[in-house]
């Protein structure tokens, strides 16, 4: 079993509700109904404040018990969402995604595989997509270098929270 699979198992809402500060930026957005990527979707927290903005939600996670209390709340509330029980850097999607969320996500990563797992996904996301990563201060000078690269305008680079359009 994997280090969140115990954390799931003996806490169904262990990182609780979708933070203020990710809600505010998706609610002054004008973004419409779109396909959205959640990577590092844990129990769904994230995954399921979009679906019920209308999105639909492919969430990725390595926890089988996360992804599997997230299928119970879709089923449960009727969501469009889909689960995929993968990692980051083997997970291969097949579409263009309006909008990525990496909530909590990168840190998790060897340093020398973030730089390479950002532009995998980057590559699928639709110009003038929407980029979230929101993470520990300590990961994002590598992916705001990398970002910065490529083009990305910042519409928020403060308190962990690299917030991009894509051009």
């Amino acid at each position: 079993m994997q280090k969140y699979d115990k954390i799931y198992k003996h806490n169904p809402e262990y990182f609780g509700h979708t933070s203020k500060q990710f809600t505010t930026m998706f609610n002054n957005l004008d973004f419409d109904a779109g396909l959205v990527l959640d990577l590092g979707a844990g129990q769904g927290r994230d995954a399921v404040y979009l679906a019920n903005r209308g999105h639909h939600v492919i969430a990725v996670d390595t926890s089988a018990v996360g992804l599997e209390q997230l299928r119970e709340r879709i089923e449960a509330e009727h969501l469009s969402i889909e689960t995929v029980h993968t990692d980051a850097i083997g997970y291969a999607p097949q579409h263009q995604f309006d909008a990525i969320v990496c909530d909590r996500f990168f840190h998790e990563l060897a340093s020398n595989t973030r730089v390479r797992v950002l532009e995998k996904y980057i590559g699928h996301l639709k110009s003038d997509g929407y980029l979230l990563i929101a993470d520990d201060k300590s990961v994002l000078p590598q992916l705001r270098d990398s970002l910065k690269k490529h083009g990305f305008e910042f519409i928020r680079d403060k308190n962990g929270i690299l917030f991009a359009l894509k051009p």
